[in-house]
């Protein structure tokens, strides 16, 4: 096949979220197995990373309306551009974006015609493609903005709204299969959504080692490790005060906090940090790394000896979770989202409640002190990770869903409306023709 996957976020680029992991994943996997993948991604100033059989099309945030109407056009430079831009920069350059990838992924399915098309809703970043819809299209939905933006507790903006409107839009009009990440993620999606399909779950996927990932030994200084973007949804507040409170039973622990820093306010995290940890002491044994490639993100988690997910906003999956499972890592995690679906409490991990330090102190002190026990979640962890999540288990979901949307798609057209080729489906699927 010749797959299009639509994403601003791929890496490698500043800020990369689970969603561009996703989709770098999906494109190897998909160009190994011997399909030609083209990708339409945004902008970065590094370097494409070698993926067999995938080409990437990075497109630049930069729109300017075809109209020949000399008006309109000054309306949009001189008026709404300037005003969407101070409203929201980045939703606006978002938006921008989308507008954009129509002229790219036009001239791409001109001159190499795709059979399918992924997008994610973040965003909207199938928007544009909905519009021309030429192909089938796999919506895969990750964490929409307006969930996103409720649990980090964002002012209102008026560009929230138009933003969500859009994602909203995309996954009603122009999904010929919809994807979620896990069960969570489609409970969620069920109640409030208007749905084109019904939501299918294909888990988060990466290639798991075949061997477990030794613990580090007892004479290395015991590493805490939390991956993931420094901001209230993933609760690191509470994770630093409860290494605060558990830091003098430990005293050659340390805990490494691995993702950009995009706490709201004026000041970062790193600054806020004296106020969440008054004991000069302690701030010294808590390293902050920035933003890391794949491998080194493994590298790390190949050091720690407990892994945290610290979140206290819905988590849609968490390839972090994933990744510590790969890694053969005991996980604490918290109760949100789809991370009980990940992690079984008291076999590959524990579950503790969302932003609760003392919880997590006593879960810390556990699996600190015992290392045969931790050595038994990690190598569960693992387990579940190769049975589950390991790429050659999961890619098979991934082309029945194409599959569909193939179906699906071609069906519509033959039938010459949506609603007669859900008759046709039914009847098929109850044996009437």
């Amino acid at each position: 096949m010749r797959i299009g996957l639509i994403s601003y976020e791929y890496p490698p680029q500043q800020g990369l979220g689970g969603v561009g992991t996703y989709m770098f994943r999906l494109a190897g996997a998909l160009g190994n197995a011997g399909h030609e993948v083209h990708v339409v991604a945004g902008p970065s100033g590094s370097a494409p990373l070698e993926q067999a059989n995938v080409t990437l099309h990075r497109v630049a945030a930069r729109y300017e309306p075809t109209s020949a109407n000399r008006t309109l056009r000054w309306v949009y430079w001189q008026a709404l551009a300037p005003l969407m831009g101070w409203m929201h920069p980045a939703i606006w350059h978002w938006i921008k974006w989308d507008l954009a990838s129509r002229k790219v992924i036009e001239e791409l399915h001109a001159s190499r015609p795709l059979d399918l098309i992924e997008v994610p809703e973040h965003a909207a970043n199938g928007w544009m493609a909905g519009r021309i819809h030429a192909w089938p299209i796999v919506v895969r939905m990750h964490c929409p903005w307006e969930l996103f933006a409720r649990i980090n507790r964002f002012p209102f903006n008026p560009l929230n709204r138009a933003l969500s409107k859009l994602e909203r839009l995309t996954v009603a009009r122009y999904a010929d299969a919809l994807t979620v990440p896990s069960m969570a993620m489609r409970r969620m999606v069920a109640h409030s959504w208007q749905m084109r399909r019904q939501p299918v779950i294909i888990p988060n996927f990466m290639d798991v080692p075949a061997a477990p990932e030794p613990l580090p030994t007892d004479e290395d200084s015991p590493l805490i490790v939390c991956v993931g973007r420094i901001e209230p949804l993933k609760g690191q507040d509470t994770l630093v005060r409860a290494f605060a409170t558990i830091a003098a039973r430990y005293p050659r622990a340390r805990l490494r906090l691995v993702g950009p820093d995009r706490w709201p306010g004026i000041e970062t995290f790193a600054q806020v940090l004296h106020r969440l940890v008054p004991q000069a002491q302690v701030r010294r044994r808590i390293e902050f790394t920035g933003i890391l490639p794949l491998d080194r993100v493994a590298a790390c988690l190949g050091e720690a000896r407990v892994a945290i997910i610290a979140s206290r906003g819905f988590e849609s999956f968490s390839y972090s979770a994933l990744e510590a499972m790969a890694m053969a890592r005991p996980i604490i995690a918290t109760s949100v989202g789809a991370l009980p679906e990940l992690i079984e409490h008291q076999g590959s991990g524990l579950i503790v409640p969302a932003a609760d330090p003392e919880t997590m102190i006593g879960a810390l002190a556990t699996l600190l002190g015992n290392r045969a026990l931790s050595q038994r979640y990690g190598l569960a962890a693992h387990q579940r990770a190769r049975e589950l999540y390991d790429t050659p288990r999961v890619l098979p979901q991934v082309m029945a869903a194409y599959g569909d949307a193939t179906d699906f798609y071609c069906q519509v057209r033959a039938a010459g409306s949506e609603r007669t080729a859900i008759r046709w489906r039914n009847a098929l699927a109850a044996g009437r023709y």
